[in-house]
């Protein structure tokens, strides 16, 4: 419910206060989000509640000369005076059942996107992409609806092949071997040339999912030297 103490608002979508209708209600955030906040922000991030975001490193990525020539159509950087951005969706990508011909963006770590991905979502996807359907694999629909579009999931890696949003626990990423056959397992199967291991994660990662309470507070703790 809408709260101005805490800062939350009550946003109603279409159909029942479930998981399996996640899909509904990120349409309807995302549609509140550009709405309500458009004008006031370069970039959007959206994430669960077991997410465990470092925000300076996300914004030193946005702030990188990489992502500002992306986001400039890639050949020079953006002096302010452009009338055209190139849409941008980024986070960590997984090809869907293997097929890198339907890659999407995992939910879990969240996904970033700016202006023009946002708008290109909002304006031109929603009102004719699944508009009514019913789902829990949000990440699935919205990178759906922007490859329609031809918006491809962007390529978050560092310049050394880490990945910079992780779908599970630092614990995780540091320990997990796929299978000699990657089909064997989703995760492996669904990973788009990525590094096992110690070189798995970025050094600047900017997000992690399935972080609990005591073991945000204790990442929390001692990134930022409070233990």
């Amino acid at each position: 419910k809408t709260d101005k103490k805490l800062g939350t608002v009550n946003i109603p979508h279409e159909g029942p206060e479930e998981y399996n209708n996640i899909w509904q209600k990120v349409r309807s955030m995302w549609s509140y989000i550009y709405d309500n906040y458009y004008e006031k922000y370069d970039y959007f991030h959206i994430g669960g509640d077991d997410l465990y975001l470092l925000v300076e490193n996300l914004r030193l990525y946005l702030e990188s000369e990489e992502i500002q020539l992306a986001s400039n159509g890639g050949q020079t950087l953006p002096n302010g005076s452009e009338d055209e951005q190139t849409p941008l969706f980024m986070g960590r990508r997984f090809a869907e059942g293997g097929n890198r011909e339907r890659m999407f963006i995992s939910g879990g770590s969240g996904y970033t996107m700016n202006k023009a991905a946002l708008k290109s979502l909002v304006v031109d996807g929603f009102p004719t992409c699944f508009p009514h359907m019913h789902t829990f694999s949000e990440d699935v629909m919205v990178a759906t609806c922007l490859r329609k579009m031809d918006i491809l999931p962007y390529d978050t890696k560092d310049e050394a092949g880490g990945e910079r949003y992780m779908p599970f626990q630092p614990g995780h990423h540091l320990t997990y071997n796929p299978p000699k056959n990657p089909k064997d397992d989703w995760y492996s199967n669904y990973s788009v040339d990525v590094k096992w291991g110690i070189d798995h994660c970025a050094a600047k990662s900017v997000a992690f999912h399935y972080i609990k309470e005591d073991l945000m507070k204790r990442m929390h703790g001692i990134l930022y030297h409070h233990c």
